[in-house]
């Protein structure tokens, strides 16, 4: 082929991955939610706390890896699990699948309080309602409530419960099952907090649970995944595509708490069930996707995410983990932590209405103001085609833009993911560089964003 001839392909090639300009208004003086400032939480099934010395204050790396995200965010400690689970106080930790019964005691729950408490994150704890007994659960509630202290966020009284065995579908049977284990351990523990009803997704369940008992919980709690790993349609461009959905699922959520005045979280959430999918879940669209899904439950006004991580119900480190850890402990992070971790930066204070007009895109955009009056507008490209031309309209009062980019190679990258330049080193430590300006002119600012990437627009 003719050089020359291949050039113009090239730039041809580069004009067409292009269309109109995305254009972004923000209505500052229209708010939409608030952003709970315990909003970021990871989610454990029980077995991690079975791991030795994996919850601990020597754990240096990963507390540092929690310290970059939020001083006040939320572990969730639960999963299929929790509901084969047994609290022996002298016992020998034992981590086990779903197959078979794992043991957690005194020591270990004394290292989560300890590593709670290094990190300055409460927990919310799930107690065994599938094959244990209410005196199980007082014994073990007992335990956690003195090992975490004012660390304990609340207690969950089963995992998934429209899903258990023993009550074979009744909301009736299970809630008086709840009702009878809650009042056992109120019966040692008088001031013992509880969320619920931890379910998949049963509305029917959940109204009626508030119904019952919105005036004796801390949170509605809920899960999602997109899809199940072992289905062939679980593909990352399912995963980028907005799931319409789940969009109407957090309405009815929020209307459900609206007259009681409570707040929901999803307490439970990643991308595929089961472990996640290799080539999806582990890849850098797994970053994009997590930080688009963060900030639609808080324009919801979600009280947060657990992002489910480290070892799963089928006994080995999910696909989807934003956190790993190998052999020896030594913690590390994959591309969904960077993700969270620009959720970070710029998922702060109250989110604002914005208007946008985005040709043809699969491309979302939010914009947030904290406390100090500091705007950002976060603008994620989920395309696998075209770049994107962005203008962003300065509201008054606002005059210069900088940017802080969420990268990697491509789409499917495994590594090499940046956020603002940089990497999250071997210590855990994320260093960004300077932002990058963007070219402003008259009350516009414009910036290119390509395709599989986001960024943080900084407005001042």
């Amino acid at each position: 082929m003719n050089r020359a001839f291949s050039f113009l392909l090239i730039a041809l090639a580069a004009v067409s991955s292009k269309g109109a300009p995305v254009r972004i208004q923000v209505e500052t003086d229209s708010v939409v939610s608030r952003i709970s400032p315990r909003f970021i939480g990871f989610g454990y099934e029980t077995s991690a706390v079975a791991q030795p010395g994996f919850f601990s204050a020597r754990n240096a790396v990963m507390i540092q890896l929690y310290r970059n995200l939020s001083p006040h965010g939320l572990i969730r400690i639960g999963g299929i699990i929790s509901d084969h689970t047994e609290y022996a106080p002298n016992g020998a930790l034992a981590a086990r699948t779903q197959t078979g019964v794992t043991v957690i005691n005194k020591a270990s729950l004394e290292d989560l309080g300890q590593f709670a408490r290094a990190i300055g994150w409460q927990v919310m704890w799930g107690l065994n309602l599938g094959t244990g007994s209410k005196e199980m659960a007082v014994e073990e509630a007992q335990a956690v409530d003195a090992a975490l202290g004012n660390g304990l966020q609340s207690f969950q009284i089963g995992n998934e419960v429209e899903a258990l065995r023993r009550f074979a579908g009744s909301y009736e049977d299970y809630h008086s099952n709840y009702a009878a284990c809650k009042a056992a351990i109120r019966s040692v523990l008088p001031g013992a907090p509880f969320s619920g009803p931890d379910v998949i997704g049963n509305l029917r369940w959940i109204s009626n649970f508030v119904s019952a008992e919105s005036k004796d919980m801390k949170l509605l709690t809920h899960h999602y995944y997109r899809g199940g790993a072992g289905n062939p349609k679980s593909t990352l461009d399912l995963l980028l595509q907005h799931d319409a959905g789940f969009d109407r699922r957090l309405g009815k959520l929020r209307e459900i708490c609206q007259e009681p005045d409570l707040s929901f979280r999803i307490n439970e959430v990643n991308s595929y069930s089961g472990g996640g999918k290799a080539g999806v879940s582990d890849t850098f669209g797994s970053a994009l996707w997590c930080l688009d899904y963060m900030f639609a439950l808080a324009s919801y006004g979600c009280d947060g995410v657990n992002m489910e991580t480290d070892i799963n119900q089928l006994g080995f480190i999910s696909y989807y983990s934003p956190i790993v850890h190998d052999a020896s402990g030594h913690c590390n992070v994959r591309p969904e932590y960077y993700g969270m971790l620009a959720f970070a930066v710029a998922g702060k204070g109250e989110m604002l209405k914005i208007d946008m007009e985005k040709p043809g895109l699969n491309l979302s955009a939010y914009a947030a103001r904290s406390v100090r009056g500091e705007l950002w507008v976060a603008v994620i490209n989920k395309d696998f085609a075209r770049d994107a031309d962005v203008e962003v309209t300065l509201p008054k009062g606002y005059s210069t833009a900088a940017a802080m980019r969420l990268a990697a190679p491509s789409m499917i990258s495994t590594n090499q993911v940046t956020l603002g330049g940089a990497g999250v080193s071997a210590a855990g430590i994320w260093t960004p560089g300077p932002l990058e300006k963007a070219a402003v002119t008259g009350n516009t600012a414009r910036i290119s964003i390509p395709r599989a990437s986001a960024a943080l627009l900084q407005l001042r």
